[in-house]
């Protein structure tokens, strides 16, 4: 009984908590070192933009297997496979993530493409370990897709209760976010957003990427 409560009263205090800062790392930025705002901003551009990014680090992007819903990028220097997931941005995701709130991501279209996606890169690129990154839906998807050996991050996770984290990941949200609110206790808040206040707008600036545009957090 006890720990059922404390499920809920971690995510609900959450919503009043403004002062959790995030970590932010101060090391030397390597060749193939991305900021995670920009990698997932990215995941929702227009395919020509993400045709290009990430080439003044080294980059290139695999258009074959990119597309709207993931993108695909090799660094061949330091041999480094990056995956981003995007978030809800089309009717069809709203079917999804209605099938997450009920536990049915992974007999999604979108879970099992992003799922293939990923197996086809480290197969043609001949490596065991990804580093994938995910906002909102892109998030869980992210999430679920990676093995043990990738490096995932998350940004305002979609949750539902009993979700846990990718073992090697490092999930963030703002203060206030509705979306990761369920897992508000395994997930780092960082101090951007706050739903209560500006209505509608209050709660779409708890859930937008730019919340971590300042934090540092490298990739």
């Amino acid at each position: 009984m006890k720990a059922m409560f404390r499920k809920i009263v971690r995510p609900v205090r959450s919503l009043f908590n403004k002062t959790i800062n995030t970590e932010t790392p101060l090391f030397k930025k390597g060749s193939s070192d991305l900021n995670l705002h920009d990698v997932l901003k990215n995941s929702y551009a227009d395919s020509s933009k993400q045709a290009s990014f990430g080439s003044d680090s080294g980059y290139e992007f695999d258009k074959d297997l990119s597309n709207h819903n993931q993108q695909v990028y090799y660094h061949p220097k330091d041999k480094k496979l990056l995956m981003s997931v995007a978030g809800t941005h089309n009717a069809s995701d709203i079917l999804t993530d209605a099938r997450v709130g009920i536990g049915g991501l992974k007999n999604t279209d979108r879970y099992k493409q992003a799922e293939a996606t990923l197996q086809n890169a480290k197969k043609k690129y001949n490596t065991d370990s990804a580093t994938i990154a995910g906002h909102s839906l892109g998030g869980i998807v992210a999430s679920y897709i990676g093995s043990s050996k990738d490096k995932v991050y998350t940004l305002d996770k979609a949750q539902t209760i009993g979700n846990r984290n990718n073992v090697n990941e490092k999930a963030y949200r703002s203060a206030g976010d509705i979306v990761s609110l369920l897992g508000a206790d395994k997930i780092k808040t960082i101090s951007k957003g706050n739903v209560l206040t500006g209505g509608l707008s209050g709660a779409w600036n708890s859930h937008n990427i730019s919340n971590i545009k300042n934090e540092g957090i490298i990739i």
